[in-house]
């Protein structure tokens, strides 16, 4: 289960956030979602249900 974040950094900070699936970047707010004891970044929670869905799966069959 994924929980909404904000991202902390301030306005003229350069910090970057990606989600893990797309690749897009997150200015503000991002969908987190623990797994083997790390943290993934997510757009939303789409995106997450993609990741499993179709990435996770795909890498077990290759």
């Amino acid at each position: 289960m994924g929980a909404w974040r904000r991202n902390p950094a301030q306005w003229y900070e350069q910090t970057m956030v990606y989600c893990e699936l797309c690749g897009r970047v997150i200015p503000k707010n991002f969908w987190v979602v623990e797994e083997d004891s790390r943290e993934l970044i997510f757009c939303d929670p789409d995106c997450e249900q993609l990741y499993r869905d179709y990435w996770v799966q795909t890498r077990r069959q290759a």
